[in-house]
């Protein structure tokens, strides 16, 4: 069997009650860097090109292992650039969340540029007493230089398993060259959406507590859909609990400075010292 030599891999492990990367193997065009805070570890995901360049691919397996606190972040927005000759940029991530774990993936906005293609596949799984929180945050194009919707193509699919069974398969792809974005059925006026996943067991003293402060914040910042009267709200937005194992909210707004206070305030609640114990947005303006 020939083995995969272009997957990176990222082992996380708890040594004495501290969480650590304890083994690394990362390849271009993926950037890693990995910042201790306190008992939990911090992840940011950076590109070699800045971002996407035409024909990037970035396969990467992520092992968090059981009672391991860890974050996983982004440098600044990523930046899908333009494919002069057609060709697609892609990321696959298969995730592990080991038993009695807390993984966050919260990364700045996804912002394709004019001409760009895109596909992002996340796979997770979920060990005993895990809890995942994903935030999928994108923005449609450069929107001060007028590249509103300007791609080709772009796509997005969220999965994540426990105890071998799919509990959240979510997809979505955008074609503008096809499908009219501006639609009442589409964004509207919107050019910017963020969709939530919390995964884990209700009665979890953590899943808790966060889906508390998502509920406050969802509560705080979006209004629920109102029949002929949606293009006079700046956001709209929806909290939803799904099952006893997730809890989703899925928002849109006019721009991603509308949606920043929303994020930076979930992010600040990650800092009680019985989730992340720190805030992995801190120092963002």
């Amino acid at each position: 069997m020939i083995k995969d030599t272009t997957r990176s891999i990222l082992e996380i492990s708890n040594i004495n009650g501290k969480t650590s990367v304890t083994s690394s193997k990362v390849f271009r065009p993926l950037k890693v860097f990995s910042l201790e805070k306190n008992k939990a570890c911090h992840l940011v995901f950076s590109n070699y090109g800045g971002g996407f360049v035409e024909g990037d691919f970035v396969d990467l397996s992520i092992d968090c292992k059981r009672d391991t606190v860890s974050a996983f972040s982004s440098q600044a927005n990523t930046r899908i650039y333009r494919s002069e000759q057609g060709k697609i940029c892609k990321q696959i991530i298969h995730g592990n969340a080991g038993e009695n774990s807390l993984v966050v993936f919260m990364g700045d906005p996804v912002v394709p540029h004019e001409q760009s293609i895109f596909e992002q596949h996340f796979f997770w799984t979920l060990e005993k007493n895990a809890v995942l929180l994903v935030v999928d945050w994108f923005e449609a194009g450069r929107i001060l230089n007028g590249e509103r919707f300007a791609f080709e193509s772009f796509f997005t699919e969220l999965k994540i398993e426990s105890n071998g069974v799919p509990i959240v398969w979510d997809r979505f792809k955008m074609d503008p060259s096809k499908n009219n974005m501006n639609s009442p059925g589409a964004f509207l006026h919107h050019s910017s959406y963020i969709n939530i996943f919390l995964a884990g067991d209700e009665n979890s003293p953590r899943v808790k507590s966060i889906e508390t402060q998502l509920r406050f914040l969802a509560a705080q910042y979006f209004h629920e859909h109102i029949e002929n009267k949606s293009e006079s709200l700046i956001r709209i937005g929806s909290a939803v609990k799904v099952n006893e194992e997730v809890f989703m909210i899925r928002c849109s707004a006019k721009n991603n400075e509308l949606l920043s206070p929303f994020i930076k305030e979930l992010a600040a609640h990650l800092s009680d010292k019985d989730l992340l114990g720190f805030n992995p947005f801190e120092g963002r303006n």
